[in-house]
């Protein structure tokens, strides 16, 4: 008889938090979700965020909504007894609620937005001596493009790292909202480099198997006057193995959406990665194929919710429960991730170049 687990979800005013509900809702058959948590009282009765990703279901499914509701965490966890939860809190608020369910033994999700509890010392030490496990929602590295490039580096196609390059631009801040709680320095902590650009941060860190140990930056905030965030930020930097890279993320496109890419250049072959998970490898060449390009596309699968990268990531940590294993991405990474991100937005305020000492986690490279 399989294991079923007992699932709350803490936080209801996420801009992802429909697309996950939906998510949990697939795996009806291992996960009953049996409580909603919200600080906020008046969200008891709300069917939807304050703001959604319009890539998302758009409110909340009606089996969710009749989930008994608590407004008090200490309490609701005394009675609904949970073994998992899915947090999709505020960065600010994240913290506290990841610790106390933690030491309660229950195992977590947490949607990886900015300064959420794995990427704080004490989250990670919480979850680590309670021997629960926290899996981080990097949605990139559950994908079977960046998989299949992380195995193939892994088996040294690559070669010697000599550089790297990131990019992504998205919708700008006028179409999501200046008002969307993405973009409140309060609550999140940060702007386009903690919402998006942590996705590629962790992806040059995963698949070098290098930490990013030097930075400097250059940020703006320009498509609206109305937010306190940048939406716009390039950033240099250096591996610890030498090679130089570089990383631009901007809220600039006038329609809903982004594209973008990660490359690594090395001297075997090059690769890029794009957003939508098509691969071009270039090289080794040989006499007989002197300019040899290999691209591939991945088979997407469609799912409702937060999609196939979400349902990965749900399956991923039901798994490493059950044989006692860490998520592919951890805590720690997102921790080493989050270290970047600060320097970076140091690096950009005080026009300096800043320099990292970390506990690198690169454990799960090529998995």
């Amino acid at each position: 008889m399989s294991t079923r687990y007992r699932a709350i979800v803490a936080g209801l005013d996420h801009y992802h938090v429909t697309g996950w509900v939906e998510t949990l809702g697939l795996f009806a058959d291992k996960i009953d979700v049996v409580a909603r948590y919200d600080p906020d009282p008046r969200r008891a009765t709300l069917d939807r965020p304050s703001f959604v990703d319009p890539n998302l279901p758009q409110a909340f499914p009606e089996w969710f909504q009749r989930a008994p509701f608590s407004s008090d965490l200490t309490e609701l966890i005394r009675e609904a007894r949970p073994d998992l939860a899915l947090v999709t809190m505020p960065n600010r608020l994240a913290p506290d609620v990841v610790i106390e369910l933690a030491r309660a033994g229950c195992h977590v999700i947490v949607d990886k937005r900015g300064r959420s509890t794995p990427l704080a010392p004490n989250g990670g030490v919480a979850a680590r001596t309670t021997g629960v496990k926290l899996a981080v929602a990097f949605t990139r590295r559950y994908g079977h493009a960046w998989q299949s490039v992380a195995s193939e580096i892994a088996r040294g196609r690559l070669g010697l790292l000599l550089s790297v390059e990131a990019m992504f631009v998205t919708s700008s801040v006028p179409l999501r909202g200046p008002d969307n709680p993405i973009f409140d320095r309060n609550m999140m902590g940060g702007g386009i480099l903690h919402w998006l650009g942590i996705h590629d941060i962790d992806l040059i860190q995963w698949l070098s198997g290098e930490p990013i140990v030097r930075v400097q930056a250059m940020s703006a905030t320009m498509s609206s006057r109305a937010v306190d965030v940048e939406d716009t930020i390039s950033v240099q930097f250096q591996l610890e193995g030498g090679a130089i890279g570089t990383m631009h993320f901007a809220y600039a496109l006038p329609r809903v959406g982004g594209s973008g890419y990660v490359a690594l250049r090395g001297s075997k072959s090059s690769v890029r990665i794009d957003a939508t998970g098509a691969i071009e490898w270039i090289g080794p060449a040989s006499v007989r194929d002197p300019l040899r390009v290999e691209t591939s596309t991945s088979d997407v699968v469609r799912l409702p919710g937060y999609g196939a990268a979400g349902a990965s990531i749900v399956a991923d940590l039901l798994d490493a429960v059950e044989h006692d294993r860490d998520p592919l991405a951890t805590g720690e990474n997102a921790r080493d991730a989050l270290r970047v991100v600060d320097a970076a937005y140091t690096s950009a305020r005080i026009g300096q170049p800043v320099f990292l000492v970390t506990g690198f986690q690169s454990e799960g490279i090529g998995a």
